[in-house]
């Protein structure tokens, strides 16, 4: 058992520990890195067990088994568990910690880095975990729709803790500054790990209409990808439209600074059936970067207004970008962005100060949130 803590010498067991059970890189993905970020935090404020869940179906089924084991035989009076439920068929695995956790009485908290079970409601797993839970399972949801989605589909009618909502803002703040925007044709942007389903393909067609209308207009995507057609698509598109289209590959640092520089749009026609709240949303508007995005997961709750909401029928979008791109307010506009990242990170202060004195209760270092 791996126990961090920067208050734990002065515990000495009299204090619950709070268990974290979560994916861990490697590999490493959005959820992954959240919970690096997640147990930072929390490691500077409470005893922890680190508990990461496996790769793979045999390693997920050896670290379940492990986790189960350890609950049963090491969990003790006062602890507390954080749970990292992953989106896809991993959850299953965590029902018989959850048992487990009932069956010694600690009170735990379900972390929903996923709109899988929203979006292919009923979900067989949740239900499971919410079944087995009871009155001490407490979920967190990422904002106010996802919690409202939560409770109406699976919590009403259970004896449950209820949800809570912690946006991924509150660790993951945007970086708030505004650069003057320089003279130069209005530039769409995309980037994340590029698959169809974050819309890739609708993108590049989309581009195809707007330079017929806007000859001028350019695109710059970045991100790996690990789809051979995809990737010729873009290498493709690159080579017919070399001096208004660009594609970076995976960005990082100031390579990643320099592509929100370049952009004056940032797009995300995603249908990702996992897509919940998009860490590159907050990132541009935080930049004075404006978006549009589909309208799936927690991203309604996240678009600065609602006129921003793709449709993806390629016409229909194509006539919106072009007002967009036509306008002579860019200034304006920026700030506006700014400040609107600015109101979601408050938000999300003012959630973390409901939620963590909760999650800490009589396990934390008496240190503010």
């Amino acid at each position: 058992m791996t126990e961090t803590s920067a208050t734990g010498q002065r515990r000495n067991g009299h204090m619950g520990r709070l268990w974290f059970i979560g994916p861990f890189p490697p590999p490493l993905h959005g959820q992954s890195n959240f919970n690096v970020a997640m147990e930072a935090y929390l490691a500077a404020r409470a005893s922890l067990v680190r508990q990461p869940t496996g790769s793979g179906l045999v390693g997920n089924l050896i670290r379940t088994l492990h986790i189960v084991i350890r609950i049963l035989f090491f969990a003790r009076r006062g602890d507390r568990a954080y749970l990292s439920l992953p989106g896809q068929a991993g959850a299953w695995l965590f029902a018989p910690i959850v048992a487990a956790l009932r069956l010694r009485r600690v009170p735990h908290f379900i972390h929903h880095h996923s709109f899988r079970p929203l979006n292919l409601f009923p979900s067989r797993p949740l239900q499971l975990l919410v079944a087995l839970g009871g009155a001490s399972q407490v979920h967190i949801a990422l904002s106010r729709r996802m919690a409202t989605l939560l409770n109406e589909r699976y919590l009403e009618g259970r004896r449950t803790g209820g949800v809570r909502t912690l946006s991924n803002a509150y660790l993951f703040g945007p970086l708030l500054q505004c650069e003057r925007r320089p003279a130069r044709a209005p530039t769409l942007g995309h980037m994340s790990v590029l698959t169809r389903e974050k819309g890739v393909f609708y993108l590049l067609e989309l581009f195809e209409r707007l330079r017929r209308h806007a000859p001028e207009f350019r695109l710059v995507i970045a991100g790996p990808t690990a789809d051979p057609e995809l990737r010729a698509a873009l290498e493709g598109m690159a080579a017919r439209h070399p001096s208004h289209f660009e594609y970076r590959g995976a960005v990082s640092g100031e390579e990643k600074e320099r592509f929100y520089r370049d952009i004056d749009i940032f797009a995300l026609p995603t249908t990702l059936v996992d897509e919940a709240e998009p860490l590159v949303l907050l990132e541009a508007y935080g930049r004075g970067i404006d978006a549009v995005a589909s309208l799936t997961g927690c991203i309604a709750d996240r678009l600065r207004t609602p006129s921003h909401a793709l449709s993806l029928d390629p016409e229909s979008d194509c006539q919106a970008l072009l007002q967009l791109a036509n306008r002579g307010d860019w200034e304006q506009v920026r700030t506006a962005c700014v400040t609107h990242a600015r109101a979601i990170h408050e938000m999300a202060r003012e959630e973390a100060e409901e939620l963590f004195p909760e999650l800490l209760h009589e396990i934390a270092s008496p240190r503010p949130v």
